[in-house]
């Protein structure tokens, strides 16, 4: 990472050019743990943008402890993602690299109870293409591919590969009567070389929306529709059916500073002897923004959710930042949550979360952010049903060179 910075300011002082660099780090504790359960992440970057190109370079640092009371992944790896784009006369090119490297062995559950490993390493390449006269139609194709070093436990083998490969592209037609028209298609391809595991599946989605002319000021409607023929077996062997989705997004502008955003999707699958109800998805979104007393927007967001299929979850949430003084805000949050345990050992089933805190915000105009939350949870979880939590960070973004 040291060298390819250096050769972005090399190309940022020859050339005209712009060059941004943006950091952050963020701490998490909580009381189930009492300190097993701390979480580091630290993000720093450069993003240097031309004239019909950019080049974006990250590196993420993430910690995170394993506690007694609720298991929990341990991670602590380095992960690097740089990323270019250029445009050309209606083309885009997009490659991408992503690599993170375990400090500590991160661990994995392999598919098919095959077992647990550890994954020492990942690579992630990939490039995306595309083609678009606006207003009229769009062409892209995209591939990537997934590389993981696996020690394997509870095996005869030790080491192992974890590839995936993934590639497929989309024509999309703007009508016009204001709708579009799409096909395009996907296959992946999973791989365990020294377990003989090898699924394959490839979709092809035929889809069609519209976006209706006749509605009031500041009213937008979009209703979608779409079906996916599928073909192969999923991770554990099974035949996947063929999927019908249809989908409905409403959004209001009441006025300049209050919006409201409902959505609905119902989808079906069709087997061969049965047809079955598939995910059923609803949630509707208000925002209210407001001047406060500082210098910082103010905004009320409150929100509801469900989703419906072999599971089924609930959510309903209010956050609140109010602006006070110069650059410092207050933070508000509550939620109310309902779903399916993740800690299935100890709580089982299905529980209920609540969750309600607040905390201190303060944005500086050269970039600088602070800010620290404190939450109280209230759950069904045994045998602590109540805990609180802390978080804080502080980050750079952007920094101008």
């Amino acid at each position: 990472m040291k060298y390819t910075a250096v050769l972005l300011l090399v190309a940022a002082s020859v050339f005209a050019v712009d060059f941004e660099g943006f950091a952050r780090m963020q701490a998490v504790s909580d009381s189930i743990n009492y300190g097993e359960g701390i979480h580091n992440w630290g993000l720093g970057g450069f993003r240097v943008t031309g004239g019909n190109w950019n080049i974006l370079l990250n590196a993420d640092k993430i910690m995170s402890g394993e506690g007694a009371v609720v298991p929990r992944y341990y991670r602590n790896h380095l992960e690097t993602n740089l990323e270019g784009r250029v445009s050309f006369g209606g083309f885009t090119v997009n490659p991408e690299i992503q690599f993170a490297k375990d400090i500590d062995s991160a661990y994995v559950v392999l598919p098919l109870s095959m077992g647990e490993g550890y994954r020492n390493s990942a690579l992630r390449p990939g490039l995306s293409l595309s083609y678009s006269l606006p207003g009229v139609f769009e062409v892209s194709g995209t591939g990537r591919y997934w590389k993981r070093d696996i020690y394997a436990l509870d095996s005869d083998v030790d080491n192992t590969e974890w590839t995936e490969m993934s590639y497929g592209g989309d024509v999309l037609w703007h009508t016009p009567v204001g709708g579009y028209l799409a096909v395009g298609g996907i296959s992946h391809q999973t791989k365990l070389d020294a377990f003989e595991y090898d699924r394959s599946w490839s979709r092809i989605d035929i889809s069609a929306g519209v976006r209706p002319m006749h509605f009031p000021t500041m009213t937008f409607v979009t209703a979608e529709a779409e079906y996916s023929l599928y073909t192969g077996e999923d991770y554990s062997g099974t035949g996947l059916p063929d999927r019908f989705t249809a989908r409905l997004r409403a959004v209001q502008d009441v006025a300049r500073n209050v919006m409201f955003n409902i959505t609905f999707s119902q989808a079906a699958d069709f087997y061969d002897d049965e047809t079955r109800f598939g995910p059923f998805q609803s949630a509707i979104r208000g925002q209210y923004k407001f001047g406060g007393w500082g210098s910082v927007p103010s905004s009320i967001l409150v929100g509801g959710q469900l989703t419906e299929s072999a599971i089924t979850t609930k959510l309903g949430e209010v956050e609140a930042r109010v602006s006070l003084v110069g650059g410092l805000s207050a933070l508000v949050t509550g939620k109310l949550w309902y779903g399916p345990s993740s800690v299935a050992v100890v709580a089982g089933g299905y529980r209920t979360r609540e969750i309600y805190g607040g905390g201190l915000e303060f944005g500086m105009n050269n970039g600088l952010n602070t800010f620290v939350i404190y939450e109280q949870e209230a759950s069904t979880l045994s045998p602590s049903e109540t805990w609180g939590k802390i978080r804080g960070g502080i980050g750079f973004y952007p920094v101008q060179f």
